[in-house]
């Protein structure tokens, strides 16, 4: 992989690192997890994402301020799409649904393109460029690798502070949302 491809990678990890500081290691795992291996999410009833979708829009709190369409996949391949600035945009939460469905039935993860993520920013910490709160980002990696890669939850700390919603997409659907981007 070309140094090109490792610098858009360092650039999504730096800017959620601005964007939410109180970072866990959980939570920029998560971050790559999601790059490598979509949204991991099988799905069996529509029906039940759509009542899930449902709760969570009635729920949801003020957040930070974030783009709509959310880049996380170094290659562009995988995105989040922040639920409170696409519904201000006015975009259709069914088409959300439907592509955030689709990508979890359709897309095949990476365990590969995960580990190369874990030593991309391995060495993103080497080099001192990840915030104070990552300090321990490399034994956390070698203990989630050794626990096969699983899939996590945000810390508190960043679900109190940023109250996250969105959905992770195969960017391959972003036209079927409608979205300006």
């Amino acid at each position: 992989m070309g140094n090109d491809l490792e610098s858009r990678f360092r650039r999504i990890i730096k800017s959620h690192s601005v964007r939410y500081p109180l970072m866990k290691c959980t939570d920029i795992y998560k971050l790559i997890y999601q790059a490598a291996m979509g949204s991991a999410h099988r799905v069996r009833s529509i029906d039940s994402v759509r009542k899930h979708f449902e709760e969570e829009i009635s729920s949801i709190g003020i957040g930070p301020v974030e783009p709509v369409v959310d880049p996380i996949a170094h290659d562009g391949s995988i995105l989040r799409i922040n639920i409170r600035p696409y519904l201000r945009a006015g975009c259709n939460p069914e088409k959300l649904i439907e592509a955030f469905v689709r990508t979890g039935n359709e897309y095949t993860g990476s365990t590969g393109k995960l580990e190369l993520y874990c030593w991309w920013l391995i060495r993103m910490k080497e080099e001192g460029l990840l915030p104070d709160g990552l300090r321990a980002i490399e034994q956390y990696l070698d203990a989630i690798a050794e626990s096969d890669y699983p899939a996590v939850h945000h810390s508190s700390i960043y679900r109190n502070a940023y109250s996250p919603s969105y959905r992770v997409i195969a960017s391959v659907l972003i036209r079927e949302l409608e979205v300006i981007q």
